[in-house]
């Protein structure tokens, strides 16, 4: 059988996003401090936008870009153009040189300016690779032993673990493995303590042994009943020998431990949150307001559009580029004004929707989902679902993200409006934060019903394990010990 080829010409459909379209789509999820990042590197980068003289970022947020000082100094550096006084006759031009006075007092105001940029620049924090190879290299290591260390630090993740088995660090490597195991016993000695672990009880075990070396019931409990340690299964370790008491002081212990060594050297950061819109109550009706002070209104440079219109010298090239430039400058600030429109849409629609709430406070969430919102205001869903992300809004009972007034719904047994799932995960964690004695999840089922919830015992267990909320054998046996831990104390102090 012979294979022929033929030209065949065929109708078909396909979605082209263009580069103006998908700029347009990646602005929707971006919040209103990124966007106006965003806007400040179009600018640089795009002759045709400019910011208004007028425009005043808010107090605290100005910050020096050395990008933007070096950018100044090499335009004034730059030789004047005899066709730049022909097509921008308004703008005056120095037709003398620089005086030797003039020159350094520029160049002293522009080195000024360089140093207050670094001085203003967050210092870099010493990670945790860094503090464990500052000791390691104060120690009496061998160079391999050195060099095998170096190796396993830049294999210790946040947390203080080990991320790969010594094995495979020095599979490629021309270290010996014995080599390897000394390096490793030493970082876990270096501070905090027990990083280059592989597990949780290999980590605890590593700490008990270097800070508590005579607790030895401790180190049974992590070598050979970890699994009922997890499970709080006390009953099976005293039928494996240990003695009660020795297991109350080893669990004393191990409460004192850190399973994550990483995050005790970890510096602390603080998240702050910039709400991009907020509601208020303005005579008695919520009122949408964008937080967009951060945020320039652009426009178009006069003078390089009239240039493009105007009969200038230009090559094809040239006019091409300006061109380009210009319909991206004139699609951003098209896209931006419409992200702004959808936001207030959108949030418009979630208040409208979510009445309760703003009038009563949390609690009072109904279900709510993508879809009933992109019915409202004749969007697509996957429009919703871009511009609630990120987002921040800030209301009269605290700052809460978009997605939060989206929750799937559970049937009222009452017949009533259905309850949100999130209201029904609040329920559930109030009813556990108040129990006398630990509530199973079927107890929970009957309390929710008497509530008019129709909720089955396994969505329960679910809700349960988002919560983290521990089984109530679990939350039993936590309970006894604390009890029996109560009466040693006072049984002591008596």
């Amino acid at each position: 059988m012979a294979l022929t080829q033929h030209l065949v010409q065929k109708q078909t459909q396909k979605l082209v996003i263009t580069q103006d379209l998908r700029q347009s789509i990646e602005l929707l999820p971006m919040s209103n401090l990124e966007l106006a990042d965003k806007i400040q590197k179009e600018v640089l980068e795009n002759p045709m936008l400019e910011i208004p003289e007028e425009f005043e970022k808010p107090e605290g947020s100005e910050t020096a870009s050395l990008e933007t000082v070096e950018v100044q100094e090499r335009a004034a550096a730059e030789p004047e153009d005899p066709e730049a006084r022909e097509a921008f006759p308004d703008i005056p031009l120095r037709d003398e040189p620089y005086t030797a006075g003039e020159s350094s007092a520029s160049g002293q105001e522009r080195s000024d300016k360089k140093h207050q940029f670094l001085q203003n620049q967050i210092r870099t924090e010493e990670t945790l690779a860094d503090h464990l190879l500052w000791q390691i290299r104060m120690s009496d290591l061998s160079d391999v032993q050195m060099e095998a260390a170096e190796i396993i630090v830049s294999c210790i993740d946040e947390k203080g673990y080990l991320t790969m088995s010594l094995e495979e660090i020095v599979q490629d490597t021309e270290l010996e493995l014995g080599d390897a195991k000394a390096a490793l016993e030493q970082i876990r000695r270096c501070d905090p303590i027990g990083c280059g672990a592989r597990t949780i009880a290999e980590c605890l075990k590593s700490q008990v042994q270097i800070l508590y070396p005579l607790e030895r019931t401790a180190i049974t409990i992590l070598s050979d009943h970890f699994e009922s340690l997890e499970k709080l299964d006390f009953k099976k370790m005293e039928k494996a020998g240990l003695i009660e008491a020795d297991i109350e002081a080893a669990l004393k212990v191990l409460r004192s431990l850190e399973p994550y060594p990483g995050t005790l050297f970890s510096p602390a950061r603080h998240d702050y949150i910039v709400p991009d819109m907020s509601v208020q109550d303005v005579d008695g009706k919520f009122e949408v307001f964008v937080q967009d002070e951060w945020i320039p209104d652009l426009k178009i440079n006069d003078r390089y559009k009239n240039l493009l219109k105007g009969q200038t010298r230009f090559s094809g090239e040239d006019r091409e580029y300006l061109t380009a430039k210009l319909n991206s400058a004139t699609w951003l600030i098209k896209s931006i004004r419409q992200r702004r429109d959808t936001m207030i849409q959108v949030m418009r629609s979630i208040v409208r929707h979510q009445a309760a709430f703003f009038e009563q406070g949390p609690g009072n969430l109904r279900p709510l989902t993508l879809r009933e919102i992109a019915s409202d205001v004749e969007l697509h869903e996957s429009t919703i679902s871009r511009i609630t992300t990120n987002k921040y809004v800030q209301t009269r009972w605290g700052i809460f993200e978009l997605k939060h007034f989206f929750s799937s719904s559970l049937r009222n047994s009452e017949g009533g409006d259905d309850h949100s799932a999130r209201n029904i995960k609040e329920r559930i964690q109030r009813i556990v934060q108040e129990e006398t004695d630990p509530l199973s999840d079927q107890d929970i089922v009957q309390i929710l019903k008497k509530e008019g919830v129709e909720i089955a015992r396994r969505t329960v267990a679910k809700y349960r394990k988002v919560l983290r909320i521990l089984p109530a054998d679990r939350r039993k046996k936590l309970q006894g010990l604390k009890s029996r831990r109560d009466f040693a104390a006072e049984r002591a102090r008596n």
